[in-house]
């Protein structure tokens, strides 16, 4: 085992959540918590522990997701989950990229076709009507002017 923790009940929530998904009751012992998170803490921190100790026999500082892996090595379920955990996040950071471009490019094409300057003009039809039934509630708005493009100089007209 490691040395003590200075920082107890990291994962005392978690610890429970879990107990009772495996058949504990609602709200487990206290005692029976705070046992099993210092041995989740203990065992994570003995394998980072070993990935560093695997960073400092190729001379590197920082530990790499390959030194998790070769920590894990003899243990082939838990390597095996490690390798799904890791593709599932490479996969989930490529989708979050790929949403987060696409949806600055959309936003860029909504503003050139000039979306962004009326919500969505249902606000001008329903004044209108107020106005109409003789409703003094809302002062009759002007009506929003649309912007042309300029074209640039050195553009043709014929474009």
């Amino acid at each position: 085992m490691s040395r003590r923790l200075k920082k107890t009940h990291l994962f005392s929530k978690d610890v429970s959540a879990l107990m009772y998904a495996y058949g504990d009751v609602p709200q487990p012992l206290p005692e029976s918590v705070h046992c099993l998170d210092e041995l989740v803490s203990s065992y994570l921190v003995d394998i980072c522990m070993s990935a560093y100790r695997t960073a400092q026999t190729v001379h590197r500082n920082k530990i790499k997701v390959e030194d998790f892996k070769f920590a894990l090595r003899n243990d082939e379920v838990k390597l095996g989950r490690a390798e799904e955990l890791i593709k599932l996040s490479k996969i989930i950071t490529d989708a979050n990229k790929l949403f987060k471009s696409s949806e600055g490019k959309m936003a860029k094409r909504a503003k050139g076709m000039g979306e962004f300057n009326d919500d969505d003009g249902e606000d001008d039809a329903d004044d209108d009507q107020d106005n109409e039934r003789g409703d003094s509630k809302s002062e009759k708005k002007e009506p929003v002017k649309k912007r042309r493009k300029t074209k640039k100089k050195g553009q043709d007209e014929t474009q």
